[in-house]
C-alpha cells in the first residue's frame, strides 16, 4: 500500500469537516477550500479518510455522497449503522444519534450500511 503524507489539502478537508454542522458534498467542500484544489483530489482524500475510518458518507436522494467526520456523529460505531436525515427543503443531510440494528446475514459479510430518511428538518418546518 502506498504511504501518504499529511498534506495541506488533507488538513484543509479535515478542518472543513470539523467546522461543518452537517454532512458535506464534495462540491460544498470545494467551495469552502481556502486554496484551489482539483475535485478529483478531494475525492481521493475523502476515499483515503473513509478507508482509515476518519470519515463516513451516505448517498443522498440526489445521488451525491455526503461526508462527515466519524467522531462528529456523536455515535461510537464500527459500522456506520446510524440514521441520516436529508431535508427536502434545504437539502442538508444530518447524522442522527439513532442506532439501527443490522441483522447478521448467513453467508454474507456486510462491509457498509447506509440509512437515509427523507423529509423536512426542524429548521425548515414552519
Amino acid at each position: 500500500m502506498k504511504k501518504t503524507r499529511n498534506t495541506q489539502k488533507q488538513d484543509f478537508v479535515i478542518d472543513i469537516l470539523t467546522d461543518a454542522k452537517h454532512t458535506m458534498s464534495v462540491e460544498a467542500i470545494l467551495k469552502a477550500m481556502p486554496i484551489k484544489v482539483n475535485k478529483t483530489t478531494v475525492y481521493r482524500i475523502l476515499e483515503r479518510f473513509a478507508e482509515k475510518g476518519k470519515v463516513h458518507f451516505v448517498t443522498g436522494e440526489d445521488g451525491k455522497a455526503y461526508y462527515a467526520l466519524c467522531n462528529d456523529c456523536d455515535i461510537k460505531h464500527e459500522m456506520h449503522n446510524h440514521i441520516h436525515f436529508q431535508c427536502k427543503s434545504c437539502n442538508k443531510v444530518t447524522c442522527l444519534p439513532h442506532k439501527i440494528e443490522v441483522p447478521e446475514l448467513k453467508d454474507f459479510k456486510i462491509q457498509e450500511t447506509q440509512f437515509l430518511m427523507i423529509g423536512i428538518c426542524d429548521a425548515c418546518i414552519d
